[in-house]
């Protein structure tokens, strides 16, 4: 399932990607050659990078390129590196979980009950909105995928 999750989340980041740079090629083209831009290329191109934001942030979690220090974990042995990762992972878990799937899960739920819609396209905030705690939850699951896939030391 974890491989199969990786994938879908590379194809709808790819998918993203590949949306926004067309709707902000339209919005260049609309705005200089046409001369009348298009009013909501702006903020569908705006939506797209927080999804493409949010889910890169979860896929760099995911192969462990996201940006960190290693100073300590360079200092340490093998085993040091391995409780350091058990913590990490832990606060990464539960970090996710309590802004993300939480605080992100409040903020939907309110844009969802003020009836909040962006400006030119009238699109529900929520549906922005909801990639807050869908990328809280996946990186939990990741964190928990890499707590049990490491290797177990005794001395922990």
């Amino acid at each position: 399932m974890t491989r199969a999750l990786d994938i879908f989340l590379k194809f709808l980041m790819a998918s993203c990607l590949a949306l926004m740079v067309g709707v902000v090629s339209w919005q260049v083209f609309s705005r200089y050659v046409m001369g009348d831009p298009a009013a909501w290329t702006e903020e569908v191109a705006r939506m797209l990078l927080i999804w493409v934001g949010l889910l890169g942030g979860v896929y760099a979690y995911r192969l462990k390129a996201h940006l960190g220090l290693d100073l300590l974990r360079m200092k340490v042995g093998p085993a040091g590196q391995r409780r350091l990762d058990v913590i990490t992972d832990i606060c990464c878990g539960a970090f996710a979980f309590a802004v993300l799937v939480t605080g992100g899960g409040m903020l939907v739920q309110l844009t969802w009950e003020l009836k909040q819609t962006t400006a030119a396209l009238g699109i529900p905030m929520a549906s922005v909105y909801i990639v807050l705690p869908l990328s809280g939850v996946l990186i939990v699951y990741y964190s928990i995928i890499s707590l049990l896939s490491g290797p177990v030391e005794t001395t922990l």
